[in-house]
Parts: structure tokens; sequence; C-alpha cells
């Protein structure tokens, strides 16, 4: 049974340490998801309120593992009746935090759609010739790979689209950012970088989001793109302990910022 693991000297420092953040380097197999869900358990079981706690992951069904074996291990320290009070924990994705944080806190966001990776190719082959981006470079698909391609990076980057100015992709990526607002469209880049924007902006949006908060986990933290690091240290202000765990030999996404 999965209660019976037992955890290497290495693991338990990892659920024990308190009072500044930490960095864990952990290779795949080695038992990281149980190490976080048993820190989470312990932090719960010391007194921190669950809504006091934020645990990123890359993945949906990694968020899933995590928030599944969280609750096993609270319900193995404080009993079966604890489960119910953790749901205001968040567990999930970054993209999702940040929807949560605009469907709050900006309002014109409430009726707005995410495309997914298809839908965001099919939306660029939609307006083509609104977008000009045949002026890019030639061929249709060519054009949309390399405008979606340099949109990531924009959006990763958190560049402004006024230093974009007085170029053919600059005035393209300005009459999608229009285009994307008329249709009610968020892209999964654009997430991140308007929460952020809210964030460092709105004070009142910030302390909401922030004033609570006092444990924040990362999990496959050498992923991290530029935009995602703004976002996380925004969150992990003091008096926030920050714990992020990742191996980078198995990073395989530098090609989009990490």
């Amino acid at each position: 049974m999965t209660a019976a693991i037992r955890l290497s000297s290495d693991q338990k420092k990892v659920v024990a340490h308190r009072g500044s953040d930490l960095q864990v380097i952990a290779c795949a197999g080695s038992g990281k998801t149980e190490s976080m869900a048993r820190r989470v358990a312990a932090l719960v079981e010391e007194g921190v309120a669950p809504a006091a706690i934020v645990a990123f992951t890359f993945t949906e069904k990694a968020a899933a593992e995590l928030k599944e074996r969280i609750v096993r291990r609270v319900a193995e320290r404080l009993g079966e009746e604890a489960r119910d009070r953790l749901g205001p924990m968040f567990v999930g994705t970054i993209h999702g935090f940040c929807h949560r944080v605009l469907l709050e806190w900006v309002p014109r966001y409430g009726n707005h759609d995410v495309l997914d990776e298809n839908r965001h190719v099919g939306f660029l082959s939609r307006h083509y010739h609104e977008l000009k981006l045949g002026e890019l470079t030639e061929g249709r698909g060519k054009a949309i790979g390399l405008f979606l391609r340099s949109a990531d990076v924009v959006a990763n980057e958190l560049i402004a689209v006024e230093d974009l100015a007085g170029t053919p992709f600059g005035e393209s990526y300005r009459a999608y950012l229009d285009a994307l607002d008329r249709f009610r469209f968020l892209t999964f880049g654009r997430l991140i970088s308007e929460a952020v924007a809210v964030l460092e902006t709105d004070p009142v949006a910030q302390e909401r989001v922030c004033g609570p908060l006092r444990h924040l986990l990362v999990d496959e933290y050498q992923d991290i793109n530029p935009a995602q690091e703004r976002l996380i240290r925004i969150l992990a202000r003091r008096p926030v302990e920050l714990c992020v765990v990742g191996d980078d030999d198995q990073s395989i996404y530098q090609w989009r910022g990490s």
C-alpha cells in the first residue's frame, strides 16, 4: 500500500524544512510527488490553513495525482473528516491559477474562452489575411507556424507590444490581440501575462491573491519560462516560503524560454 512508503533521509528533510525557501533537485522516479504531498500534509497538520498553500504542477494529470496524494496523506494524519477542509487549497497548473485570477479580477475576461493549440491554429488560419500573416514569410502553413512561435516568445518573455512597433510582426501582433479580444479568446501565454499585469498594477488584487498565501510549491521548475518566473516572484514575496522541485537534466522546454 502507498501508505507504507518510507521516506529517505533527504525526503524527510524536504517534508520538514521550514523558515526559508527550498530548492529540491530530484530526478524522475525519485519520489518527489510523494515528498511534496507529505510536505503539504505536514503543513496542514501544523495548522497552516489550506487557503495559504498553493502548489503548481506542469500538467493537469500531475495536479490530479498530487492532489489525490495530499488528500490521502492529510486523512492519514488528521482523520477522514479533514478531507473536507482542503477545498480552499489550490493544486493545479499555473495556467489554471492565472485563469482564476483573471476571472476574479478582470471582469471583461469572464466570458472569454481559452484557445487550445488546435483551435489557436484554426483562429490564425481564419484571420490569415486580416492579420497580414502572408507578409511575414512565404507559405500559409509556414507563416502561421512562424507567427505562433513568435507570439509565444512575446508572451513568455513579457515583451511589450510597443517594443514591436514599426515591424511587420508588430503590426500583425497588434491586430492579432484586437481579434482575440473581439472574439473573446485568450491563449495560454496571455493567461499568464495578463495575470502578471493585474498583480503588478492592482494593489487590491495583489493583496487578495497574495495576502493569504504562506507556502508556494512549484513542480518541474526546470521548465518554467520568464513570464511564469515573474508570477512566482510576485507570489513568493515574504512571508511566503517557496519550495521548487526540478531536475535541470530533464528540461525539455529551453526552446520556449525555460
